[in-house]
């Protein structure tokens, strides 16, 4: 599978800086993505989908994490970035959906587990050793979901079988999608990571809790970061008009009639 992914990939041993989502499975794939390179990779940037924050000016180039960058940027990402099968779509996107050209026109064909996940099958890294939290993993970004809709079981098993997790199936079978969304609650992995006004990054995802199911250091950094670029935010049904391309910085398809992107 790694063959058919961007080679920026593959370039652990230099410096970038990772840039930082609002929610839990950016912030625990930054986390993985520093482990796995021996910290050559980085938060250094925040972007809550409207405005973009940076720690400091290092002149390293950026990589993404959980975010749909439409022009030639380095991320990872999970969600649907392209309307027709003969868009134009960044080449640099780390997205599974995209190298199998997924996109509204066959939407329910999509990845719908976490970026996370997409980056540990991609770094070859374990599945947690307990069942509870392989749990968490699952729960992150509803990665679940997908598995309790009778439409749609086979196509999550078989991208449970693309990301070499196959394992996770015997605890989707033992659980419920109510179970996992008690877990969801559990956690607050439902909500936002936020900048307070002295730039500090603050949520209320109980990282601490869930440590101790992951074998590498997960959290917010304690760095303060300043605002470098304002931008606008859009959510719509796909009829209604949109900025020129060259305007949106992010996109993503979140229903197969809806989008939601960042432009300026």
């Amino acid at each position: 599978m790694k063959e058919k992914f961007p080679s920026w990939i593959n370039e652990t041993d230099k410096k970038y800086d990772l840039i930082l989502g609002d929610d839990v499975d950016s912030s625990i794939g930054c986390s993985l993505l520093k482990e796995v390179t021996n910290g050559n990779w980085e938060v250094n940037y925040f972007y809550d989908f409207k405005n973009f924050y940076r720690h400091t000016e290092t002149g390293n180039k950026t990589i993404g994490v959980d975010m749909a960058f439409l022009k030639r940027t380095r991320c990872f990402d999970n969600h649907i970035s392209k309307r027709t099968k003969n868009d134009r779509y960044n080449e640099y996107c780390a997205n599974l959906n995209l190298i199998k050209n997924i996109t509204c026109e066959n939407y329910t064909s999509k990845y719908s587990m976490s970026t996370l996940m997409l980056i540990m099958s991609l770094y070859d890294i374990p599945l947690p050793s307990s069942q509870e939290g392989k749990e968490i993993l699952l729960a992150i970004d509803t990665g679940f979901k997908g598995f309790y809709i009778s439409a749609f079981r086979h196509i999550h098993m078989n991208w449970l079988e693309e990301l070499g997790f196959t394992e996770l199936i015997d605890i989707l079978n033992k659980r419920n999608m109510k179970y996992f969304y008690g877990l969801i609650e559990q956690y607050n992995l439902q909500k936002k990571i936020e900048i307070n006004k002295d730039g500090c990054l603050q949520s209320e995802i109980k990282f601490d809790a869930i440590q101790p199911f992951f074998d590498f250091e997960i959290g917010l950094p304690a760095e303060q970061f300043k605002l470098i670029k304002e931008c606008k935010r859009a959510n719509h049904e796909t009829w209604r008009s949109m900025p020129e391309r060259e305007r949106i910085i992010s996109l993503a398809y979140t229903k197969w009639n809806f989008v939601s992107y960042t432009y300026h």
